[in-house]
């Protein structure tokens, strides 16, 4: 594999590799929390928002629309559908819809915060839901976030990425084998076994 394209794959791979385990560091630290303040890990919309971990630079990822549509749009939608129909499947309904077109139109868009909808309008939970542990999830998210991408640039221009992608053995290349030339050396040797003597050197009988 050529060096230069060898360096993009294992540098591709360890982003991979740092970006998964954040993501798991993540979820840990968020069930913590949701431990200590005895919220039921059903009732925590966070799983899903592991998009700020695994793509940082993307549109869902940014401040404004990890907070703005946990907090300010999807929950809007949710706790609307409870006080207009009650809960139930006609709510769940009203509030997805609601809160996409609410995320659409305010521009900030980030899937993961349907969740919020959804849980407000299927168990009817009350308002203060919505600070805890949505508000307090989303800030923590995003600070996480950022100090985890923040981890992955320094590590992108260490010395020890740059010894990694030098390291000899990812340069390694096996040796060539001209397999053609040793097929013709084995055949060549088989004839050379395989032919009689000549008659001339043949032992005479008299010897």
């Amino acid at each position: 594999m050529p060096r230069p394209q060898q360096g993009k794959t294992l540098q591709k791979i360890a982003v991979h590799l740092y970006r998964a385990t954040g993501a798991g560091i993540a979820i840990a630290l968020m069930e913590l929390l949701a431990r200590v303040a005895e919220e039921p890990l059903a009732r925590v919309p966070f799983v899903t928002s592991i998009v700020l971990v695994a793509l940082p630079d993307s549109p869902p990822a940014r401040t404004y629309a990890v907070i703005g549509g946990h907090m300010m749009l999807s929950c809007l939608a949710g706790l609307l559908a409870v006080w207009t129909l009650g809960p139930g499947e006609g709510a769940i309904a009203v509030a997805l819809g609601l809160s996409l077109l609410l995320m659409l139109t305010f521009g900030a868009l980030h899937p993961p915060a349907g969740i919020d909808a959804y849980l407000i309008a299927a168990f009817g939970l009350p308002l203060f839901w919505v600070v805890s542990p949505v508000l307090v999830g989303a800030v923590f998210l995003v600070g996480y976030a950022k100090v985890w991408s923040a981890g992955e640039r320094w590590l992108g221009r260490s010395a020890l990425a740059r010894i990694l992608c030098d390291m000899p053995l990812w340069h390694w290349k096996p040796p060539k084998i001209d397999s053609a030339a040793l097929v013709r050396r084995a055949l060549g040797q088989s004839r050379h076994e395989e032919t009689p003597p000549k008659a001339d050197d043949r032992p005479a009988k008299g010897d």
